[in-house]
């Protein structure tokens, strides 16, 4: 087993062994020239990797200044992948007893990109591009784009899973990505939409014709030393390497006239880790951040935060956007979903009015009842009121009737009293006046 074989065992994470070996490669290009005629490292060019690591091992050159030449050459890099090749390359050759002071460390850090950013110029990716790109791609491209746009999973991550990771019967249909093929070395659970879903029951379908195909292809390229033996029990869902699924993508931005390419960097401004931007977008729209990074795999999110929710919890939160990620059907379905969602919300605000307000009305029926109840006892009180008045006036009428006839009476007596009274004063009149004239006779 040659020295860089045998020191990627130390790695269990796939994509992190994959990263050292690639870092390893790109130096060694950088000293003896390109060993690969293309993306994939085939068997034979393997071999001649591990002959260039003893090569440069035993040809005491200046480590020193070709780490500095090394880290010049990553200038056309990102600045993070360019530092992370060059570390990677720097803990190899360490293990095997070459290493840098810290005067010439400190050197060659000067001479790294700087920034953290990208200094490709990307291009949006919607959801109008995304469905763009799968009108030109086959079944299995087709599963695996909709897989990663609504998962959020890496593509190294999707690449990994077998069939007993998934579960599509489950709503929405559920994901196991296991910790080691993640770039945190934690496992977590992620879902896929039904769009999604669909998609890959499609693909499973034709699944097992593909894998004896490539069987069948692989023993000619075999017999040539191109390429390594095909494992025809795969297990994977998508079971072919990511080499291959670069050139579905590319092949599909080459048919859309998509294919483009930043003029600084040469690198490509569409590509398969911008649908795992896409998903975190898209998600955060309608539910937390924090759920959204914790379904992408963030390292910050998968601590405390992700146990505190249930998968009950995040398929109920992931169903809420789901179509956020969906991305074929009618251009407009998603609006259509929103509004209708929005409708569906309203309606229910409505309906929620309507029973307060009957609710309401109730007790105004009700405070109406006992306002009525009450007005009919005053009725009747008043109509007893009344009643009894009514009896009071008939007495009331028969002593206006005597005080009429007592008053005749006593004025009839009155009358009578007068007269008599008169007559006597008459009567004395008359007897004085005789009284008068028999004296004046006398006289």
């Amino acid at each position: 087993m040659g020295k860089i074989a045998k020191y990627l065992q130390n790695y269990s994470n796939k994509s992190t062994a994959q990263g050292y070996q690639s870092a390893v490669y790109t130096f060694l290009d950088s000293i003896y020239g390109k060993q690969r005629k293309g993306k994939a490292v085939t068997t034979t060019e393997k071999e001649l990797y591990e002959d260039l690591v003893d090569r440069y091992l035993s040809d005491r050159r200046n480590y020193a200044e070709d780490m500095a030449a090394f880290a010049v050459s990553l200038n056309s890099r990102p600045p993070q992948a360019a530092r992370v090749t060059f570390t990677y390359t720097r803990e190899f050759f360490n293990h095997y007893e070459l290493e840098l002071r810290e005067k010439d460390r400190k050197f060659i850090r000067t001479k790294l990109p700087k920034g953290t950013t990208a200094r490709t110029v990307e291009k949006d990716l919607d959801t109008e591009t995304v469905r763009t790109i799968i009108q030109h791609i086959d079944v299995k491209g087709r599963a695996l784009i909709l897989t990663l746009a609504s998962s959020g999973m890496r593509i190294n991550e999707a690449l990994s899973l077998t069939l007993d990771d998934i579960d599509l019967k489950k709503k929405p249909a559920e994901i196991t990505i296991r910790g080691e093929n993640t770039k945190t070395g934690d496992s977590r659970i992620s879902f896929m939409s039904s769009e999604a879903a669909a998609a890959v029951t499609e693909w499973l379908k034709v699944r097992e014709a593909y894998i004896q195909s490539s069987v069948n292809r692989n023993n000619g390229l075999m017999k040539n030393g191109k390429a390594k033996m095909h494992i025809q029990d795969d297990h994977r869902l998508f079971p072919f390497s990511d080499q291959n699924a670069s050139v579905i993508w590319d092949n599909a931005l080459q048919k859309a006239r998509m294919m483009s390419r930043d003029r600084g960097t040469n690198r490509k401004q569409l590509h398969y880790h911008q649908l795992r931007k896409f998903f975190l977008s898209q998600l955060s729209l309608v539910i937390s951040k924090e759920i959204a990074e914790m379904l992408a795999g963030h390292a910050g999110y998968l601590t405390g935060e992700y146990r505190r929710y249930t998968k009950k919890q995040l398929a109920a939160e992931y169903l809420k956007a789901e179509r956020m990620v969906t991305i074929q059907g009618d251009a407009d379905v998603g609006k259509l979903r929103e509004d209708l969602d929005t409708t569906v919300k309203t309606l229910q605000e409505t309906r929620n009015g309507q029973e307060k307000a009957s609710s309401a009305l109730s007790s105004v029926v009700i405070e109406n009842a006992e306002l009525k109840g009450q007005l009919n006892a005053m009725r009747n009180e008043i109509q007893e009121m009344q009643n009894a008045a009514a009896g009071h006036t008939s007495e009331i009428a028969e002593l206006k009737e005597h005080t009429k006839s007592i008053s005749k009476l006593v004025e009839t007596l009155m009358s009578e009293n007068v007269k008599t009274q008169d007559d006597k004063a008459l009567v004395h009149g008359a007897s004085v006046a005789k009284s008068l004239v028999r004296s004046s006779r006398k006289k």
